[in-house]
């Protein structure tokens, strides 16, 4: 690929300036790589909107849960130079889940988040207690190593071991964190920098707030928080009605490992260079063939699609399919930036996204989209989030039956709309959930109180849209 061509570059560009308005984002950087090398990379707003300092692909960003990928090449590592094992227990290590119930948990559970182990809450509760100044501290104790232990050690009670679950379980990358300076010796932010940063050119990627605040070129978080009325005093919703709040960035050690680095687009091209090269960039190699594959194997799967795919979870990255590929990467968020990388393995091509807040549609969204563009595809027909809208566009508005009987009004809802019928006795709201991904199909359901499942079906022609509700059919005005 080497540049864009200049029609993808206006595409990805108009597409990504427009997130950037519609969400309310203060600042954005994006960079697409291939297997030549770094095909394009941009910055979008402001990285600090007091200083009016412009975002760019050197700006650094919290790149949250992406950090997990680094902390499992630093496992593989470790395996492939014979310092432990991948199915070893974490007790041969640690002492802080000793006491579960079951078999005892290996490091491949916790990388994949099948250890049966549930959110215990111990990085949420960090994350707002650094970003939020204390007005949504959950009061725990959490501060330091001899609290995390504590925390982790009572929760033990809480494994499943009757089922295989998915729990996604940011603990358990902590304890990993802790594993690798065991292990290794070196603290854990020292290990990655000298072992996966520099033999990567990530030089300014770093841990520790002392080096981010140090760099000229970072970003200043922002909370979306609610502005009240829109900009027209309506009140009636929409992006408009957020306002970025400059806040704190969650930085400390507990949150290393499972979300704390720092990065910049442009260098996590290099990082995803590195898979796309197999586990080589620029003739330096930090893991085999090999170990590339486990990490990318579906050990688990996270989630299930409408239309039928699965998305899968391996060592710190997630895989599944899209535009007739896997897309293997993973997102991040630490309350006030978040990020996401992602590369499909037989185009050769990824792509990053980063941005200092966390907006309704993440960088994830967003970056799926981009990689679209780039491979010459429509975001609103493969990207699941624009699908969705795509869909309920038309369908939006206010309704009403023969001679105005009964009226209802449509508004979209995250992934589904909601119906409020509100004149005399027919007054209810419904929750509606699609039936599909396709954003050509207009059938949804919903569940009564009686626990029916009824039909909901909006019928689109070019003159018309009706909404086919139990016994009514009812006209978009």
């Amino acid at each position: 690929m080497s540049d864009l061509e200049a029609e993808t570059r206006r595409d990805i560009e108009r597409f990504v300036s427009e997130w950037v308005g519609d969400q309310n984002v203060p600042g954005a950087s994006v960079a697409v790589v291939d297997t030549d090398g770094l095909a394009y990379a941009e910055g979008f707003g402001a990285r600090d909107r007091a200083a009016n300092a412009p975002a760019t692909p050197d700006t650094l960003y919290g790149i949250g849960s992406c950090t997990k990928s680094f902390t499992a090449v630093a496992l593989m590592q470790l395996a492939e130079a014979g310092d432990l094992a991948i199915s070893d227990p974490v007790d041969d290590y640690l002492p802080h889940l000793r006491d579960v119930p079951g078999d005892p948990v290996t490091l491949h559970e916790l990388l994949c988040h099948s250890s049966g182990m549930p959110s215990d809450g111990n990085l949420s509760a960090l994350v707002t207690r650094l970003t939020d100044r204390g007005e949504g501290d959950s009061g725990l104790p959490i501060t330091g190593d001899d609290d995390f232990r504590r925390h982790v050690e009572t929760s033990a009670d809480e494994r499943l071991t009757d089922r295989e679950r998915f729990f996604y379980y940011n603990t358990g990358y902590t304890l990993l964190g802790k594993v690798i300076e065991e292990v290794s010796g070196q603290s854990f932010a020292e290990y990655v920098a000298e072992n996966v940063h520099a033999p990567l050119g990530m030089d300014r990627s770093c841990f520790s707030r002392e080096a981010f605040e140090a760099d000229d070129d970072r970003m200043t978080g922002y909370n979306l928080e609610d502005a009240g009325d829109d900009e027209d005093g309506t009140g009636d919703g929409g992006d408009s009605a957020t306002e970025a709040v400059e806040a704190d960035l969650a930085l400390d050690e507990l949150t290393y490992a499972p979300g704390g680095m720092l990065s910049s687009v442009a260098e996590m091209a290099n990082y995803v260079g590195m898979y796309l090269g197999e586990g080589s960039f620029e003739g330096e190699r930090l893991l085999s063939p090999d170990s590339v594959s486990r990490m990318t194997e579906r050990h688990a799967t996270r989630d299930d699609y409408l239309d039928e795919r699965a998305q899968g979870y391996g060592y710190g990255l997630s895989a599944t399919e899209f535009l007739n590929d896997t897309l293997v990467g993973h997102g991040g968020m630490m309350g006030t930036t978040t990020a996401w990388f992602g590369y499909l393995e037989d185009a050769g091509v990824g792509v990053v996204v980063a941005c200092n807040t966390a907006p309704e549609k993440h960088p994830s969204v967003v970056g799926k989209a981009v990689l679209a563009l780039a491979e010459g595809a429509d975001p609103h027909a493969t990207v699941p989030t624009y699908a969705l809208d795509r869909k309920a566009e038309p369908l939006v508005g206010k309704y009403t039956s023969h001679r105005e009987v009964r009226t209802a009004t449509v508004e979209q809802s995250g992934s589904g709309l909601t119906i409020t019928a509100d004149d005399p006795g027919w007054s209810a709201e419904y929750r509606v959930f699609p039936e599909s991904l396709d954003p050509d199909d207009h059938s949804y359901y919903t569940v009564t109180a009686r626990g029916k499942r009824v039909p909901v079906e909006f019928v689109v022609t070019d003159d018309d849209v009706s909404l086919l509700l139990q016994r009514w059919r009812l006209h978009k005005e």
